[in-house]
C-alpha cells in the first residue's frame, strides 16, 4: 500500500468501526421474574418483556403442583407442589402471548392464565 492510500485506509476503518454494533447494542437485556401459582391463578398474571431480552422465569407452586405454558414459544415447565423451577427463553416473538396451566389434575388448573408482552426494542 503506497504512503498516499494509508490515511485513506485508516478513515475508512474509523468509519467501518463507528458503523458496527457494540456489543452493549446487541446484548440482550435480561429480565427475571418470579410467579407464584397457588390457589387458581398466576401473580403477577402479565411480565413485559422487550425483543430479544433473555427472560428468567423462578416458577413458584404453592399448594398443588403447576405448569408454566406459552404455546408460541413451545415452552412448558412443571413445578411439584412447593417447589421452585428456574427456567430461562429468549423473547424472540413480537405480541401478546397467553401463559397457562396445563395440568389436568385441578379444575382451577383451567383458568390460570397471564400475559407476556413483547414489545419490539
Amino acid at each position: 500500500m503506497s504512503i498516499a492510500a494509508r490515511p485513506l485506509a485508516v478513515i475508512g476503518l474509523c468509519l467501518a468501526a463507528l458503523a458496527a454494533p457494540t456489543a452493549q447494542d446487541t446484548a440482550p437485556n435480561r429480565r427475571a421474574f418470579t410467579i407464584v401459582a397457588r390457589d387458581g391463578r398466576f401473580a403477577p398474571d402479565r411480565i413485559d418483556a422487550v425483543k430479544d431480552d433473555l427472560v428468567t422465569i423462578h416458577l413458584r407452586s404453592e399448594g398443588a403442583p403447576h405448569s408454566f405454558a406459552i404455546d408460541a414459544y413451545r415452552l412448558m415447565k412443571r413445578a411439584g407442589a412447593g417447589e421452585t423451577v428456574t427456567f430461562q427463553f429468549r423473547a424472540d416473538l413480537v405480541g401478546r402471548f397467553v401463559y397457562y396451566c396445563s395440568l389436568s389434575a385441578d379444575a382451577q388448573c383451567a383458568d390460570m392464565k397471564g400475559t407476556l408482552v413483547v414489545t419490539e426494542r
